[in-house]
């Protein structure tokens, strides 16, 4: 069995951060199982909000219930009273608890229990998790107060944000020092437990996000709780992290590869263990094996399917043309004349459109098919169904047919993004000046390669050499569509500062006419306003937090 993280956060009832030091620490058994508390505390992007995704407040989808949470939020009707992404209770929640382990791990512990190559290992864990748990806060809240030790319960509280440089540099460090003592790699029975690369990855994503125009803005050159100083720099840095993981190697071999094929969503479900096993992820979180994913998404003619999470026409034009890489455009009576088989194929591992298969479904999303129905709440509104991270082979209406569905927090993909994103900006997209061993270009080709394999064509990036906006406009659109679903999006518009552009209108659906021949019309609509403004860059603290904590000051414009 893999390692599967403790979802009900304690040991047989007993809260960790009050339970009696001996009872924990004198058996290895719940040593263990306090660590493995500390993983629930990762998050993942499975219908985490009412069962929408973090995709349903962006471009990439829209929530078929209508009157939600989500849709509130993407139309810009939430504040300090209304905050649904809220990580502050569960991540300080979190992080005190790896500092009471921390703590304790050496005076409770006794030698004959732990070794210290052991405890080493078990506070690098602790470490790593108190590192995500930050950056989640820092990534919606700018700089905030850094709790740095196990604060007296019942004591009020009264830390002021640090600034956001700070806030980078102590994540960083942890990252770090968790990398020294985390293993290469693990074996079968430890799938999901956090490794050096892990530790890597997540300072590769830290330092990207650092080094955005958001952060790290000329016009903006001040070191504050809004942004960093000013530090062009910043980029190399974040190429030099990417590159520590992409030359992670362990006997003579890359620890870390792209997965050879992208076909069943192979990364993303399993119905065993082996099937989890892959070169590709770096960490994930693991579930239990279920069918909520499908029965929550699926098409509502499959099989009463709840609909969910369906990907916008938007989303779906940024899948280009698999000869050419030209974008692809539904108003252009020529691409439609090509309209799914000249196309970027990773399209068919992430969405389900009409006449396609779900199963051994065909899917008719066209007006009056079975799976487009307005009187249906959870019936598409855009006129397409989700794919990625489903797995079409389970079912929930008779005998229950299950799958693992591992969340991927961090994958080599991603990784190669962040690297190909950094390289451009630091030196153009064809230079490699620092001998990692790639360009800019080559990292994203290895990524495109894949889908030429299983198209038999060359699809390299086409970004002219020499002018790095245009490949900067490439790489985003690759991360777009490589790392759909997979809560990128929404932070890469904020960290690039276009959403206020992007997410600030209104996100389409496409309408499908299936005519007496039997061919079809298509055209585009509007199927929801979208509304981001400036000040949403920066999530708004909650009230209750400035009510706890006296010295924190709300950011602008809430």
């Amino acid at each position: 069995m893999p390692f599967v993280a403790c979802e009900d956060q304690n040991i047989n009832s007993v809260p960790l951060d009050y339970a009696d030091a001996d009872f924990i620490y004198n058996d290895s058994i719940n040593i263990d199982a306090y660590v493995n508390n500390l993983y629930a505390y990762i998050p993942t992007g499975f219908g985490r909000f009412g069962g929408a995704m973090l995709a349903a407040i962006t471009d990439e989808a829209v929530y078929s219930p209508t009157g939600t949470t989500v849709q509130k939020w993407a139309t810009g009707s939430w504040d300090s009273n209304f905050l649904p992404d809220n990580p502050l209770p569960s991540s300080y929640e979190g992080i005190r608890l790896t500092y009471v382990y921390q703590n304790d791990i050496d005076p409770y512990i006794p030698a004959k229990i732990l070794t210290q190559e052991t405890r080493n290992h078990y506070k690098a864990q602790a470490q790593f998790i108190r590192a995500l748990l930050n950056f989640e806060i820092l990534k919606r809240f700018g700089g905030y107060p850094l709790v740095t030790g196990v604060l007296d319960a019942g004591k009020p509280i009264s830390i002021p944000r640090s600034n956001f440089d700070e806030c980078v540099s102590y994540i960083s460090t942890l990252c770090d020092s968790a990398a020294m003592y985390l293993p290469l790699s693990v074996n079968a029975a430890n799938l999901g437990r956090v490794t050096k690369g892990a530790a890597l990855a997540l300072k590769s994503r830290l330092l990207l996000y650092a080094a955005s125009p958001l952060y790290n803005n000329p016009a903006e050159p001040e070191n504050n709780v809004y942004h960093g100083a000013y530090d062009p720099s910043k980029w190399e840095k974040a190429a030099a992290a990417a590159a520590a993981v992409i030359n992670l190697t362990e006997n003579g071999s890359k620890v870390y590869a792209l997965h050879s094929t992208l076909a069943s969503n192979s990364i993303f479900v399993g119905a065993n263990v082996a099937n989890l096993t892959n070169k590709e992820t770096i960490l994930y979180k693991l579930s239990p094996m279920s069918n909520s994913m499908e029965k929550a998404n699926a098409p509502i003619g499959y099989n009463s399917g709840g609909g969910g999470n369906c990907p916008t026409a938007d989303l779906v034009e940024a899948y280009g043309f698999r000869f050419t890489g030209m974008p692809f455009n539904f108003e252009n009576p020529d691409h439609i004349a090509n309209i799914w088989t000249e196309r970027d194929r990773r399209i068919n591992y992430s969405i389900v459109r009409n006449d396609a298969k779900y199963n051994t479904y065909t899917v008719q999303t066209y007006v009056g098919g079975a799976d487009n129905n307005p009187s249906n709440p959870n019936s598409t509104r855009t006129g397409f169904y989700l794919m990625k991270l489903m797995n079409p082979n389970v079912n929930w209406w008779s005998t229950a047919v299950n799958s693992y569905h591992p969340w991927n927090v961090f994958r080599y993909a991603e990784i190669l993004l962040n690297y190909a994103e950094a390289m451009n900006e630091a030196y153009g997209a064809d230079s490699d000046p620092k001998g990692y061993g790639m360009t800019a270009r080559q990292a994203v080709k290895l990524i495109r390669d894949r889908v030429a394999t299983l198209q038999n064509a060359d699809f390299s990036i086409s970004a002219p050499a020499g002018n790095k906006e245009a490949f900067r406009r490439d790489v985003q659109n690759e991360r777009r569509i490589e790392l759909a679903f997979e809560e990128h999006r929404y932070w890469d518009l904020r960290r690039w500062k276009l959403a206020e552009t992007i997410l600030n209108q209104p996100v389409h659906g496409l309408q499908i006419i299936k005519n007496a021949d039997g061919s079809y019309t298509y055209s585009k609509y509007v199927a929801e306003n979208r509304v981001f403004t400036e000040k949403m860059y920066y999530y708004p603290f909650p009230n209750t937090e400035l009510k706890r904590n006296p010295a924190l000051v709300q950011n602008k414009g809430w």
